[in-house]
């Protein structure tokens, strides 16, 4: 019998987090760190009340991964200590706890990184990093950390990641949570949106995670992971709302003042020619592919009713 390699997800149990886990499992036995000790499966509870880097340093003795995945972070709350803890702190103790150790530690980073650029132009990774949010503000600071104690990490870049089991705080999260509320009401759909031009490229969760499954092999340094298209958020919640087959209007809300700046620039387009040299990775599904797989499955993957 043929002892499979180990692979540590950090966040395991998060949106991106379930993906990664499903898709380094084809290879690898995958285990994920969480603070509830009723998930099921090979997992490590941290305990919050005690240091990170000491459980973790202990986890990556007992299992000796060939792979470590930090996909943890903090997006929605709007707590900015919260988000310094997830996306700052958490990387750091994680890359100081792997000093010796000699496992591939891939970085889930965030486009939300880079300074705003004009369309059409596309981002590339020597685009500036200029963030206009605190939450790029501190996705890049972690970036930093793990770079300065680990060099030989690869930190992906991740566009907007959609796909099933998205935080009902996002765009086209609520959009399904609205969708699935009128159907079983049997009612129209009353989709709000900010009255914004926003342009995003839009990546499949599960192209993400394949992203990952790459980099557990080679590449290092920053590489973007995105669709390498633009598209316009209203066009994309409009479009699966048309998947749901749920009738629907839109209604749009006037912007918060301020906005644009708190979340970032408007428009997004990645470059991702390095992450096919370095990774030999391309995204595999399209929207329409995307969108289907989200109206169709629910966030463990089961097919939604």
């Amino acid at each position: 019998m043929v002892t499979r390699q180990r692979a540590l997800v950090v966040g395991g149990t998060g949106f991106l987090g379930r993906h990664i886990a499903a898709a380094l499992a084809e290879d690898y036995e995958v285990t994920v760190t969480t603070r509830d000790p009723a998930v099921p499966g090979r997992t490590v509870v941290l305990d919050p009340t005690r240091g990170y880097r000491e459980q973790f340093a202990a986890a990556l003795r007992e299992l000796a991964p060939a792979v470590v995945v930090n996909a943890a972070g903090e997006t929605w709350r709007p707590d900015p200590a919260a988000r310094r803890r997830a996306n700052i702190e958490l990387p750091r103790l994680l890359a100081e706890a792997m000093a010796d150790c000699p496992a591939r530690f891939i970085h889930l980073g965030s486009s939300l990184e880079y300074g705003p650029v004009d369309p059409p132009a596309a981002i590339g990774e020597d685009t500036a990093a200029e963030p206009m949010s605190d939450y790029g503000r501190t996705k890049l600071d972690g970036t930093a950390a793990v770079l300065r104690l680990r060099g030989d990490a690869v930190v992906l870049r991740v566009f907007n990641a959609i796909g099933a089991g998205m935080s009902p705080a996002s765009v086209l999260g609520s959009t399904v949570a609205t969708l699935r509320a009128a159907r079983a009401e049997r009612r129209p759909a009353v989709i709000e949106l900010l009255d914004l031009p926003q342009s995003r490229d839009f990546v499949d969760a599960r192209d993400v995670a394949a992203a990952v499954a790459a980099a557990a092999t080679r590449g290092s340094g920053v590489v973007n992971i995105g669709s390498g298209t633009a598209r316009a958020a209203e066009d994309v919640v409009r479009a699966l709302a048309e998947v749901s087959g749920v009738g629907y209007r839109i209604v749009k809300r006037r912007a918060p003042r301020g906005h644009t700046r708190a979340v970032g620039s408007d428009w997004q387009l990645a470059d991702i020619r390095r992450a096919g040299a370095d990774l030999g990775w391309a995204p595999r599904h399209g929207l329409a592919d995307t969108l289907h797989h989200i109206w169709n499955f629910g966030p463990a993957g089961r097919r939604a009713r």
